[in-house]
């Protein structure tokens, strides 16, 4: 506005408030922390029903955010046959043995397909046979069939490898352990360093805060936590290094992958299931992309090992 003496002067931006937002924001973040890490890890270590019914909420929650997303596209999922093949698919994989898991997920897929066609009969008006069977068929594929391998990982044992006793911590959770450390140091470095020193953006258009310098320093940081997992639980530290490498690459295009997700549904988040990181699905959006990938890495790995 102009001043007396006719110079313009602009409205200053309110420091206080924006740092308070960001304070606030991260006393959330460690609160919701706080509460999930330690009960992620002792579910972790008991396994069975505990493991399932952790695994399944946040499974069931990560599936109501998607679907919840759909109808202001015109989408209208089969909400309840999703989540009962999702649930089908995570109890086969916990419960069900080598012969028969297969053959189970492989039914829950292809029954959702199934109901959800009849589902259309009773479709509401003007909306699309394909959009709204695939967007449920997508949502149990994309959420509960590549979340499920975190339940893989916890059941790949290290247990009788040089070094590793039966019934350990490293036995019973170095896998899964080594692979979320490696994702949440990827995604937390490159915050951080695309945050203050990222200048080139990959895709501008699908995720505009990342950064190409953020990308790298993420993929260092996912390679030094999987050096790291793999001294300590005496894996080969030469395929320590290329599970590092291939997770610090297929966690972010999985980031990329959900914030084009999201672009397309015109959202901004998910949800607010976990207050300071968003929705379920924002905060483990690269982990979905990475476990299944790291999961027949270290599968054949322990194979070629035993």
């Amino acid at each position: 506005m102009p001043t007396r003496t006719g110079e313009l002067t602009w409205p200053q931006p309110n420091c206080v408030a924006g740092s308070a937002k960001v304070d606030r924001m991260l006393r959330l973040k460690v609160l919701t922390s706080t509460v999930v890490v330690p009960t992620l890890l002792l579910v972790l270590y008991v396994s069975g029903w505990p493991l399932f019914l952790y695994s399944a909420g946040f499974m069931l929650v990560g599936m109501w955010e998607f679907y919840a997303a759909l109808p202001k596209r015109g989408v209208v999922p089969v909400r309840w046959a999703g989540w009962l093949a999702g649930l089908g698919i995570l109890g086969a994989t916990q419960w069900a043995n080598d012969e028969w898991r297969s053959g189970i997920i492989m039914a829950c897929i292809a029954g959702v397909v199934f109901v959800t066609l009849i589902a259309q009969f009773w479709r509401p008006p003007d909306t699309s046979v394909i959009g709204n069977v695939g967007a449920t068929v997508f949502g149990v594929v994309y959420i509960s069939l590549l979340f499920s391998f975190f339940l893989r990982l916890r059941l790949l044992p290290l247990g009788g490898l040089p070094g590793i006793p039966l019934g350990g911590v490293r036995d019973r959770m170095g896998v899964v352990l080594i692979v979320l450390a490696a994702v949440w140091a990827m995604d937390t470095t490159a915050n951080v360093v695309g945050r203050y020193f990222g200048t080139k953006r990959p895709w501008p258009n699908i995720s505009p805060n990342k950064t190409w310098e953020g990308c790298l320093a993420g993929l260092l940081a996912a390679m030094v936590a999987t050096l790291a997992g793999g001294e300590i639980c005496r894996l080969p530290l030469l395929h320590m290094l290329a599970l590092g490498v291939l997770i610090g690459i297929i966690a972010q295009l999985g980031d990329f992958c959900e914030s084009l997700i999201k672009r397309d549904l015109g959202l901004k988040d998910f949800g607010a299931a976990l207050p300071g990181h968003g929705g379920v699905l924002d905060r483990f959006d690269s982990l979905v992309f990475a476990m299944p990938v790291a999961y027949c890495y270290l599968f054949f790995l322990i194979r070629s090992l035993q």
